[in-house]
């Protein structure tokens, strides 16, 4: 992140099987949120992080656009979002990654969100570029990269989120069930003349293997209590 807001990297092994998913994480980390030896897991509701050395479990699928919003709402926040744009390009050239020889797609992402409280007004503009390198791999999922890359972070837990997410879906259904085994993100956030913050994320997908893979593991453990991020 540019301006001295430092940069985290982390990584995993994840498994793949029946629409379930599980990444442990190698090295680094995306700390408070997890670190090295915890794992994540995910299914069609949501994901979930694990700590196994305090044998706890974070589940971070508990309808969170409708929790911000009653919590906004609550403290007398209006938010609303205008100048939508989303475009998905095709790009020339391939690249090989993991052994497979990729597509290139561009997606640009922009929007202009008011916040109107009050003991404050503001309004920022921001722009998401992000390039995926896709490719069809027989029996890998669609990657939730795609998403993940696509919006910024707060995106998904605020409800005036809910059409800008409906148009990056349509968007991403150019590449169907491909996987994104390689993506760039750049997002420039302006907060107001002289006031920008600009940050990058990056991820890749190496060495795929077919194996067969344990369910019990996919799930988390019995005994294991149910936490919060704090």
């Amino acid at each position: 992140m540019a301006g001295g807001g430092g940069a985290q990297h982390f990584l995993g092994h994840a498994v793949y099987s029946t629409g379930r998913s599980r990444v442990d994480i190698v090295e680094g980390g995306m700390e408070p949120l997890f670190a090295k030896g915890d794992y994540l897991l995910r299914d069609s509701a949501g994901l979930t992080v694990v700590h196994p050395a305090a044998k706890e479990y974070v589940p971070l699928s508990l309808d969170p656009a409708v929790q911000s919003s009653d919590q906004l709402k609550a403290l007398g926040v209006a938010m609303t979002m205008g100048d939508l744009k989303v475009v998905m390009d095709s790009l020339p050239g391939t690249d090989t990654i993991a052994g497979y020889a990729t597509r290139h797609f561009r997606m640009t992402l922009a929007f202009t969100m008011s916040i109107d409280a009050a003991f404050m007004q503001q309004r920022m503009a921001t722009e998401t570029v992000t390039d995926y390198w896709i490719a069809d791999v027989p029996g890998l999922p669609g990657n939730p990269l795609l998403r993940a890359n696509g919006l910024s972070a707060f995106s998904a837990v605020m409800a005036p989120f809910k059409e800008l997410s409906a148009k990056v879906d349509s968007a991403a259904a150019r590449l169907r069930n491909a996987s994104a085994l390689r993506s760039k993100t750049v997002s420039r956030m302006i907060q107001g003349p002289g006031t920008n913050m600009t940050s990058e994320q990056s991820s890749e997908v190496s060495n795929i293997q077919r194996t067969t893979v344990d369910e019990a593991t996919l799930a988390v453990p019995t005994g294991y209590r149910k936490a919060s991020i704090g």
